[in-house]
């Protein structure tokens, strides 16, 4: 088949689109959809065309005619529908046409995600139809002046070949996708993200509500907290250099620029500390009042160049939310990603997450996974010290600190506490040694002292996460507990830095069965809240999802019951996946997104 010269049909006529979508409904089970438009904001983008393809012909509607009987079409769950980017077009025929093509999905882009993570991220239409069929599609967006085409309505030829080829190559690019995808064992997982499509594609257009007054006192008050320990830094620094001007209010004149790397090594050379660079793990290892300092500044620094004006600038001009892009496999664990702006960053301490509230007369329900990786470490390792913790539902952290530091559960402070929970957190993330005293400010001999304690207590641990970073080197991938595969890349014992590479290699072997199961986890809960809040016909929506955590903004009358609804849902996902650890969930109401 020349799928660059495609067998398609422009239809413009009315009653010519009802029949077409009559006979579509009665003879075919797989299609192919697929649309143009002149944007990528669904609720701002003119709508141009809509492609449905057959494996052998596409039909092209121009998006100026009523979509009734396409509705029927495309929201019927026993068509399986092939798309390549489906949260987009999905969001985009919803925001337009109210169609919600709802379940049975396939995702073309996301199943080559799934094939090919920790390897590469080619998965474009461009990408897949050069690999799968040997075909260069001219994706020159720019140069077909589809905003020009939205003015005029003309459609050349052009136009509508490339239409009805995108549509078309998804039927081949899908049929050795799946081949591929049974050979892996990857079935159960591309299944879950391809129901979870929709769920995220409600999330986008949804949003989230900010509190703009409440946001710019935060900003004023970082900007003041800034400023004034700034200036602590130029005062502890000034008796070191000759410099006394001052301005026309009497201010000293700075002594040096905080943000210069090379100033702030010179600096500390007037002290008597010679430091290698002036990153933030080097700095926390100075005992010096002015690293401290210095760390807060940038601190304070870090948050208003994330979540300053410019996030502001991004509420949309139609809604009034804020509507991130979640990507679904956004890192190479499962886990998502999200950005534009990027709400997963927001600090859990901060006050910033209070400014996300609920519009007037709802709630929010906020629900989360309680230690979640760990209790997952616990499933893996099947270490009896750890499962029964957790079965006993005592506090690990605080009975982790008990052992180490060999006092009752009662004695231990919060310094202990703290450093067991470093170590039961930094053994997931395959830190070593050196990493974990830098964190806890304490020698690398005294590091290993506490380590070696800890294994010693939870001897299956340590065997288990030894034995999975090893296993990713000979085999080549992890595996999650759902089956989610990440694979690595070859590695050259010629290469000077091999040892180094199976070093890390071995420590994203221990992580990503830990994490992945994690997010896999997160994502079943996910979809079934959304199938249940839409069957039982809450006035709720998922707006927000950070890793382990789910935000559900709610009617206020119908809290308590989503509240139930959501923690009933996140732990039936979790014992699909753990049967040796009892699941916990956190869940609570409340006015603002905040803990």
């Amino acid at each position: 088949m020349n799928y660059l010269e495609p067998n398609y049909e422009y239809i413009t006529d009315q009653a010519r689109l009802d029949e077409v979508a009559e006979n579509i409904l009665a003879r075919e089970t797989v299609l192919a959809v697929d649309i143009e438009g002149d944007g990528l904001d669904p609720y701002l983008i003119k709508l141009l065309l809509v492609q449905i393809g057959t494996a052998e012909k596409v039909y092209i509607f121009n998006a100026k005619l009523k979509f009734d009987r396409l509705k029927s079409v495309l929201e019927n769950p026993k068509i399986k529908k092939i798309l390549q980017n489906a949260k987009f077009d999905y969001g985009v025929l919803k925001a337009t046409k109210g169609i919600e093509m709802g379940g049975n999905i396939y995702d073309t882009m996301l199943a080559e995600r799934l094939l090919t993570i920790g390897l590469v991220r080619e998965n474009s239409l461009l990408a897949l139809a050069d690999k799968y069929l040997g075909i260069k599609l001219d994706k020159n967006w720019e140069s077909y002046n589809w905003d020009q085409t939205a003015r005029t309505g003309k459609m050349t030829k052009r136009h509508l070949n490339y239409a009805a080829t995108d549509a078309l190559i998804l039927f081949p690019i899908r049929e050795k996708q799946m081949a591929a995808i049974a050979r892996e064992d990857l079935t159960r997982v591309a299944d879950l993200e391809f129901s979870l499509v929709q769920v995220v594609a409600n999330i986008e257009l949804k949003g989230s509500l900010i509190d703009v007054r409440k946001w710019r006192d935060n900003l004023d008050q970082l900007k003041t907290r800034r400023d004034s320990t700034a200036l602590q830094i130029q005062e502890e620094l000034r008796p070191f250099y000759k410099i006394k001007q001052v301005d026309l209010f009497g201010n000293h004149a700075d002594v040096l620029n905080l943000n210069s790397p090379s100033q702030v090594i010179g600096a500390f050379e007037k002290l008597g500390i010679d430091l290698p660079s002036t990153g933030e793990a080097i700095l926390q290892k100075t005992n010096h009042p002015v690293a401290k300092l210095l760390l807060q500044y940038r601190e304070c620094e870090k948050l208003l160049t994330a979540f300053g004006e410019n996030l502001l600038a991004k509420i949309h001009p139609k809604t009034g939310r804020l509507h991130p892009d979640f990507m679904q496999i956004g890192a190479d664990t499962g886990r998502f990603a999200c950005s534009n702006p990027n709400l997963q960053q927001i600090p859990t301490d901060s006050s910033f997450r209070s400014c996300f509230v609920p519009a007037p007369g709802y709630k929010f329900v906020v629900a989360d996974y309680s230690q979640i990786e760990l209790r997952i470490m616990a499933e893996l390792s099947e270490d009896p010290e750890f499962t029964d913790a957790f079965k006993k539902g005592e506090d690990l952290h605080t009975k982790t600190a008990s052992q180490m530091y060999g006092v009752p559960t009662e004695m231990v402070d919060k310094k202990m506490r703290f450093n067991a929970k470093s170590i039961n957190f930094g053994l997931m993330y395959g830190r070593g040694a050196p990493s974990l005293a830098g964190q806890l400010g304490i020698s690398v001999e005294d590091s290993e002292k506490l380590l070696e304690k800890y294994f010693n207590t939870y001897k299956k641990v340590k065997s288990w996460l030894d034995k999975v970073g090893k296993e990713a080197v000979k085999k080549g991938y992890s595996k999650t507990i759902s089956g989610r595969k990440r694979w690595y890349k070859e590695l050259d014992p010629g290469d000077p830095l091999y040892q180094r590479m199976i070093s890390h290699t071995e420590r994203q072997g221990k992580n990503t069965p830990i994490q992945g199961s994690s997010a896999d986890m997160t994502k079943l809960a996910l979809v079934a809240v959304h199938q249940r809040l839409n069957k039982e016909k809450y006035d709720a929506f998922l707006i927000h999802t950070v890793h382990d955590e789910i935000l559900i903004e709610v009617r206020a009358d119908q809290a308590e019951a989503v509240h139930t609804l959501v923690k009933e849902e996140m732990i039936r996902a979790g014992e699909k996946l753990l049967h040796k650890v009892p699941i916990q969930v956190e869940v609570k109401i409340a006015d603002a997104w905040e803990h």
